[in-house]
């Protein structure tokens, strides 16, 4: 999603009146799915100009709870498209609103038709959404769940090559290196790293000279920030979530504004003392030399 440069103030209170209208229209068996999706795009579109992220946040978590009942009631392959639909959107929201790790719960909640699509061998609706909610995982800093995610887009990449896809319907070019680049940056930020396991899998796939030229490019563009090991350790990632949670209680809901991440990091290191007994470092304190904003 993209941000309008300007665009006429509208109430909160109304754009969620039109959001109830809209579930109204979509309900309706007067409209065409093609009238509906229009009208869903036009409001979609009208949040993301209006910055309201978080009316978009309430509508598509609401659009989320219908669409997983109507799956947990009948389970079909377009449900399950559509409510993959729907935590896509979760997510976008939540980027938008600058905190991508409440998006989990919406992820976890989408499991059953993100399996089913695969059973059903639907490899490019679960392509795209394996790559969003990697990405968002990251943006969390949930790097195991990122991973597996990145995983899961690289296996649906090697179904569409061997059934002779390369382009996708929005243009997409497909490509194993790709994929195998995003699987190994992220894996690098996980407490198992690049193993051999990974690697024997990725020169499987790729071949050994290609999957070396991804590995040295991965190795080139890392991220050289050093981050608190106590991170990788099963007692952190046990508490990320609820972490989170307490953080953003403690800066008021406040987020994404000049040098947050040094208040966010001061938070963070507060907390993780007092209610979990975990001494953790930031990256400021563990990078003397590198300047944060």
């Amino acid at each position: 999603m993209m941000y309008s440069q300007e665009a006429p103030a509208i109430p909160k209170e109304e754009l969620r009146s039109r959001g109830e209208t809209l579930e109204q229209h979509l309900h309706s068996a007067d409209l065409s799915e093609q009238d509906k999706q229009k009208e869903l795009m036009n409001y979609l579109d009208l949040l993301n100009e209006q910055r309201a992220a978080d009316v978009g946040v309430w509508f598509s978590e609401r659009m989320l709870e219908r669409v997983s009942s109507a799956f947990s009631a009948h389970a079909t392959v377009d449900v399950a498209v559509d409510l993959l639909y729907a935590c896509i959107l979760v997510q976008q929201f939540h980027l938008m609103q600058f905190d991508p790790w409440r998006a989990h719960p919406a992820i976890v909640q989408s499991k059953n038709a993100l399996s089913l699509l695969r059973a059903e061998g639907k490899w490019s609706d679960s392509l795209r959404y394996c790559q969003d909610t990697a990405s968002t995982y990251a943006e969390a800093s949930f790097w195991p769940e990122a991973f597996t995610y990145a995983r899961s887009a690289h296996r649906c990449v090697k179904e569409l090559l061997k059934q002779n896809v390369t382009v996708l319907e929005n243009g997409e070019l497909l490509d194993l290196k790709d994929s195998a680049y995003m699987m190994c940056s992220y894996a690098l930020r996980t407490a198992g790293g690049i193993s051999e396991e990974i690697k024997a899998e990725l020169t499987a796939d790729l071949g050994a000279e290609d999957f070396a030229a991804v590995y040295e490019e991965v190795m080139e563009n890392r991220d050289e920030t050093v981050t608190d090991p106590v991170e990788m350790t099963p007692e952190y990632l046990a508490i990320r979530y609820e972490l989170e949670e307490k953080i953003d209680e403690a800066l008021e809901h406040e987020r994404g504004y000049y040098d947050y991440c040094k208040e966010y990091w001061m938070a963070k290191r507060l907390i993780l003392r007092s209610d979990y007994g975990i001494h953790w470092k930031s990256p400021a304190a563990l990078n003397p030399n590198a300047e944060f904003h």
